[in-house]
């Protein structure tokens, strides 16, 4: 009897399904039916195992939200009982025109059940798509096999179907499907759904099939999947049917192709006493391929769901399937298990070379990283889209791509808690010297050296040249240097916009001016000799020109100075740069007032202040993920310090600080990606403005005591702690440490 054409059906009578003859060619495939009143030995948690086998989860299925939401999945079964409680509403039965169907089947409703129940009453349970929608084609009758699969795949692929279960298959132990029903699922108009194929229950090797014909199953047949059967231990059920070194052999083959294997279309899937809906409306355990394959179509409708992208590319749904199989038996694909058990947690994560893009342009994921400075914390708090090798989207934090901070202490620790300092010589007026900060014999970098030479001539002008910490070569900064936070570049110190360019080479000049007033000039850079050195991969490489104007009292208790500082950063702003998809086309440039005065209370006591006020600007016609969006970014830090000198020794000083990095006052940026496919494949972007001033305000304090047991050696410790790090709210650093400096 063959189907001519599929219509829905309504109500069905509740009667016993009649006995399908044996005479038929094709029978269901099912081993074990337990059709009894619903089966209360699985109440409990509606996660049976055969769901945790597979990676399926209460959290799993929290995470990807839709579920296999907007999914049309066929059954080719018996017809599914869609008023069941765990299908109502998500069900629909097609019979044939030609068919007689006065009964609910337990087989369909069982397969459609663990495809997608959705857990409803005490004795329900969760299928591994809850959310799809089930379309119950009838391929059995009241009378056994009704036939006419390639018209019920027609109707199945008009309806929107891209993915049919079918849990039957011929009655000849060890043949998959006969030629007819092979070639309808390689036919051009079904490359575009999968078709999961029960492996059969006759406990025997797959039987090389060859066609009439010269096709190629690994070209034809890469929508098709294969299911056998494994128990709770993931041991292969006694009676599931296993590839073998079987193939699909096209006509001029003469041994079976390697790609044409049976073991490179087969996964496994639990099989064994599955607990599902009945047609009676309860539940019960069966047992056979039937029962594995729609854990596996299961797993098919999350993909759809969660990618529509994939509804279109079954090749690519099946090799994921494959590709993320849990390996079992001999190691890699082999004769009894295929690729393996099918693992929908493993299907649900990233696959191959992953990609961020926007406007038609890709970028590496493993290329594209961002080095974020404080000022600009609050680019972690944002999300980006990235494509994994099949145009899956995902999200990631942007902070997974951006190096974290470690911490002050940690940080300095990691530099190196002793800096020794070596002066070479000194003569008529000039010197010259070089400091090991941190240096690793293990992994040397030219970063780790600084040196310097300065010269004082006759007339009042000092000159400095070197490569490192510059912010100590300024004089007025002198009594702003708290120790740790002082040369921590991501700190900022006294100088928090001069300190972005700070660590690589500089130049000062000094000169005496009239009223008693200082002139300051320098020029530095972050670049090295060495293209590789320290944290600073990713950031900016940034250039500074600062000019200082300072005066001291006639009894040089009070002092002051008013600093300008011209920053110029290429391929970043405020100390945060990027690589690849995150890096910034073009650069800024910053303008910073600071204001800084201290007073000596005594000829012991010592007082001091610094404030800094910032304008940043730069290019935001570029085409990359992050630009700004605003016309520029206000920023602000300040310090406040007193010191006592003499208070065991005439050699010791107690210093306690209180201050606040640089943090952005205002200003904003956008994020710009790629952000999905939709079904027709066409790609959908997003954009999102981050505000860039901060959630927190990172205030440290710092309490520092330090002696000079003899000449060029000081020995000291300190204490700290750091309310909203890095400006984030509820983040805190802190710590205890010691420091070493000496020098000959």
């Amino acid at each position: 009897m063959s189907i001519t054409q599929l219509k829905p059906i309504g109500s069905l009578q509740k009667n016993a399904r009649r006995m399908i003859s044996s005479s038929v060619a094709i029978v269901a495939i099912v081993v074990l039916m337990t059709l009894s009143m619903p089966d209360n030995s699985h109440a409990g948690s509606s996660y049976k195992w055969s769901l945790s086998h597979i990676g399926i989860s209460k959290t799993l299925h929290k995470n990807a939200k839709k579920k296999g939401t907007n999914v049309k999945v066929g059954v080719m079964d018996g017809l599914a009982r869609c008023t069941h409680k765990e299908l109502k509403g998500r069900c629909v039965n097609y019979e044939s025109s030609g068919g007689t169907y006065n009964y609910w089947d337990s087989h369909g409703t069982h397969v459609a059940t663990t495809i997608a129940a959705s857990s409803v009453g005490k004795n329900g349970m969760v299928g591994v798509a809850p959310r799809a929608k089930i379309y119950s084609f009838g391929m059995f009758d009241d009378n056994g096999w009704v036939g006419g699969e390639t018209a019920t795949v027609n109707k199945a692929r008009k309806l929107g179907v891209r993915v049919i279960n079918m849990s039957y298959g011929p009655e000849a132990a060890g043949m998959l499907a006969d030629f007819s029903s092979l070639r309808m699922m390689g036919a051009a108009a079904n490359k575009k759904m999968v078709f999961v194929r029960a492996a059969g229950n006759h406990g025997v090797k797959l039987e090389t099939q060859q066609f009439s014909t010269n096709f190629q199953a690994w070209s034809k047949l890469k929508n098709l999947i294969i299911v056998g059967a494994v128990k709770s231990n993931r041991k292969i059920a006694s009676f599931s049917n296993r590839p073998g070194l079987g193939c699909f052999k096209a006509k001029k083959d003469t041994k079976c192709i390697k790609k044409n294997k049976y073991k490179y279309f087969t996964v496994v899937a639990p099989g064994q006493s599955i607990y599902a809906g009945l047609g009676n409306g309860g539940y019960g355990t069966m047992s056979g391929t039937s029962m594995a394959a729609p854990h596996v179509t299961g797993v098919v409708a999350l993909l759809h769901g969660y990618w529509p992208v994939l509804k279109k590319r079954a090749g690519s749904t099946t090799n994921i399937i494959f590709k993320t199989a849990q390996d079992l038996g001999k190691k890699g694909v082999d004769p009894v298990y295929g690729w393996g058990l099918v693992r929908a947690d493993r299907a649900l994560s990233p696959l191959g070379k992953k990609y961020l893009g926007k406007n038609n342009k890709i970028y590496s994921l493993s290329a594209s990283h961002l080095k974020v400075s404080p000022a600009l914390s609050s680019l972690t708090t944002q999300s980006v889209t990235f494509f994994d090798g099949y145009d899956r989207d995902f999200q990631m934090p942007l902070a997974t791509l951006a190096p974290s901070y470690a911490g002050v202490l940690n940080t300095w620790m990691r530099d190196g808690y002793e800096r020794q300092e070596y002066t070479l010589g000194s003569n008529n007026g000039l010197s010259y010297a070089f400091s090991a900060n941190g240096y690793d014999p293990m992994n040397p970098s030219l970063a780790d050296v600084q040196w310097r030479m300065s010269f004082n001539d006759p007339n009042g002008m000092d000159w400095h040249l070197g490569q490192g910490v510059a912010t100590d070569r300024l004089d007025s900064t002198q009594a702003l240097s708290f120790g740790l936070m002082a040369d921590k570049t991501h700190q900022g110190g006294a100088y928090p916009v001069m300190a972005l360019a700070d660590g690589g080479l500089y130049g000062f000049i000094d000169q005496p001016v009239a009223l008693g007033f200082n002139l300051t000039g320098g020029v530095l850079t972050n670049n090295t000799f060495d293209s590789d050195a320290d944290d600073r991969d990713f950031a900016p490489k940034s250039d500074a020109v600062v000019i200082a104007l300072g005066r001291s009292s006639a009894d040089k208790r009070l002092s002051g100075s008013l600093s300008a500082t011209y920053l110029m950063e290429d391929q970043g702003v405020l100390g945060t740069g990027g690589a690849g998809g995150l890096g910034f086309t073009e650069g800024s440039e910053s303008q910073a007032i600071t204001l800084s005065t201290s007073y000596q209370l005594s000829g012991n006591t010592e007082f001091s202040a610094s404030y800094t006020e910032a304008f940043s600007k730069g290019d935001t016609s570029t085409d990359n993920l992050l630009t700004l969006t605003s016309s520029h970014l206000a920023s602000n830090a300040f310090a406040l310090g007193v010191a006592q000198r003499r208070l065991i020794s005439d050699t010791d000083e107690l210093k306690f600080s209180i201050g606040q990095p640089l943090r952005v006052d205002g200003g904003s940026m956008s994020l710009s990606h790629d952000d999905y496919y939709d079904e027709a494949e066409a790609m959908h972007s997003r954009s999102v403005d981050i505000d860039l001033k901060p959630t927190g305000r990172q205030i440290d304090y710092q309490l520092q005591y330090s002696f000079s047991p003899k000449k060029n050696l000081t020995l000291g410790a300190f204490a700290y702690y750091a309310n909203d790090y890095l400006h984030q709210k509820t983040l805190t650093d802190h710590g205890v440490g010691v420091r070493v400096m000496g020098g000959f």
